[in-house]
Protein backbone atom coordinates (compact mmCIF):
# COMPACT_ATOMS: atom_id res chain seq x y z
CA UNK A 1 0.00 0.00 0.00
CA UNK A 2 2.80 2.40 0.88
CA UNK A 3 4.53 1.76 -2.44
CA UNK A 4 1.32 2.44 -4.34
CA UNK A 5 0.82 5.68 -2.42
CA UNK A 6 4.37 6.75 -3.32
CA UNK A 7 3.74 5.92 -6.98
CA UNK A 8 0.49 7.91 -6.91
CA UNK A 9 2.26 10.88 -5.35
CA UNK A 10 5.01 10.68 -7.98
CA UNK A 11 2.45 10.61 -10.80
CA UNK A 12 0.62 13.60 -9.32
CA UNK A 13 3.87 15.59 -9.18
CA UNK A 14 4.66 14.66 -12.79
CA UNK A 15 1.19 15.75 -13.90
CA UNK A 16 1.57 19.08 -12.09
CA UNK A 17 5.02 19.65 -13.63
CA UNK A 18 3.71 18.83 -17.09
CA UNK A 19 0.81 21.25 -16.68
CA UNK A 20 3.02 24.07 -15.37
CA UNK A 21 5.60 23.58 -18.16
CA UNK A 22 2.92 24.18 -20.79
CA UNK A 23 3.11 27.84 -19.82
CA UNK A 24 6.88 28.07 -20.23
CA UNK A 25 8.80 27.90 -23.49
CA UNK A 26 11.91 26.23 -22.12
CA UNK A 27 14.02 26.72 -25.25
CA UNK A 28 13.17 30.37 -25.85
CA UNK A 29 15.79 31.95 -23.61
CA UNK A 30 18.47 29.56 -24.85
CA UNK A 31 17.84 30.67 -28.44
CA UNK A 32 16.88 34.29 -28.05
CA UNK A 33 18.73 35.66 -25.03
CA UNK A 34 21.94 33.69 -24.53
CA UNK A 35 24.92 34.41 -26.75
CA UNK A 36 25.70 31.06 -28.41
CA UNK A 37 29.44 31.71 -28.07
CA UNK A 38 29.08 31.55 -24.28
CA UNK A 39 27.17 28.27 -24.47
CA UNK A 40 29.68 26.78 -26.91
CA UNK A 41 32.64 27.89 -24.78
CA UNK A 42 31.02 26.35 -21.69
CA UNK A 43 30.45 23.07 -23.55
CA UNK A 44 34.05 22.96 -24.75
CA UNK A 45 35.44 23.88 -21.33
CA UNK A 46 33.52 21.19 -19.47
CA UNK A 47 33.51 18.52 -22.18
CA UNK A 48 29.76 18.58 -22.79
CA UNK A 49 28.84 17.54 -26.34
CA UNK A 50 27.24 20.47 -28.17
CA UNK A 51 24.67 17.98 -29.49
CA UNK A 52 23.28 17.75 -25.94
CA UNK A 53 22.53 21.49 -25.95
CA UNK A 54 21.67 22.34 -29.56
CA UNK A 55 19.77 20.19 -32.06
CA UNK A 56 20.97 19.85 -35.69
CA UNK A 57 19.09 22.92 -36.94
CA UNK A 58 20.40 25.06 -34.10
CA UNK A 59 23.95 23.81 -34.67
CA UNK A 60 23.67 24.85 -38.31
CA UNK A 61 22.29 28.25 -37.28
CA UNK A 62 25.09 28.78 -34.74
CA UNK A 63 27.93 27.25 -36.78
CA UNK A 64 29.71 30.61 -36.67
CA UNK A 65 29.75 30.49 -32.86
CA UNK A 66 30.88 26.86 -32.77
CA UNK A 67 33.81 27.69 -35.06
CA UNK A 68 34.66 30.94 -33.27
CA UNK A 69 34.46 30.16 -29.54
CA UNK A 70 37.02 28.08 -27.70
CA UNK A 71 37.05 27.01 -24.05
CA UNK A 72 38.78 30.27 -23.04
CA UNK A 73 36.24 32.56 -24.74
CA UNK A 74 35.32 35.58 -22.58
CA UNK A 75 32.27 37.70 -23.27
Amino acid sequence: VQRLEEQLMKLEVQATDREENKQIALGTSKLNYLDPRITVAWCKKWGVPIEKIYNKTQREKFAWAIDMADEDYEF
